[in-house]
């Protein structure tokens, strides 16, 4: 393993840092510029009916309107399964009475230290929803499970966080 040997900020932000890092191994020394930021939450809300509950959202980074799980950024000291349930009210206005650990993953390791952690929440009740300021939803889905999967084989779903978590759900409760 390459040894870290210097490090400097270069850019701090309200939802990243960019960090330049030195590393140095037998042969050479090298730099990585990390996006370092906190870990967020991302939730596979499943209605009585067996439908996903989706959220489409707005993302002026890629340009374009994606179909998402509810998900989010946890809090300095919040606990993960209370960051899902607050991202799944605020998000899509549903209270789960059930959360459950699925899998967590690097979101991109070659250039950010984000880890994501996956849940699934059951037993659903909708109230209202609580979108930060400079969210935009535009709409709230269910589409059946069994659907999801197709949607996945035919690469209907854009983010990598949908893709992980719909395949880890089907392997583990639908297989």
């Amino acid at each position: 393993m390459s040894e870290l040997i210097g490090e400097e900020i270069k850019y701090q932000g309200p939802r990243f840092d960019v960090v330049r890092k030195i590393f140095k191994n037998e042969k050479i020394e090298y730099i990585r510029d990390i996006a370092q930021t906190k870990d967020a939450v991302v939730v596979i809300p499943i209605t009585e009916n067996n439908e996903i509950i989706f959220v489409k959202q707005t993302r002026e980074v890629v340009g374009e309107e994606t179909l998402e799980l509810p998900a989010g950024i946890i809090e300095e000291g919040e606990d993960n399964k209370v960051a899902g349930l607050r991202e799944l009210k605020e998000e899509t206005g549903y209270i789960a009475n059930s959360i459950e650990f699925l899998t967590e993953a690097y979101a991109s390791c070659g250039f950010t230290n984000e880890k994501l952690y996956y849940y699934v929440a059951k037993d659903l009740v909708l109230d209202k929803q609580q979108l930060d300021e400079d969210e935009t939803i535009t709409e709230v889905i269910k589409i059946p499970a069994e659907k999801c999967i197709e949607m996945v084989k035919n690469n209907e779903f854009k983010t990598a966080s949908a893709n992980i978590a719909l395949l880890h759900y089907y392997l583990k409760y639908m297989k």
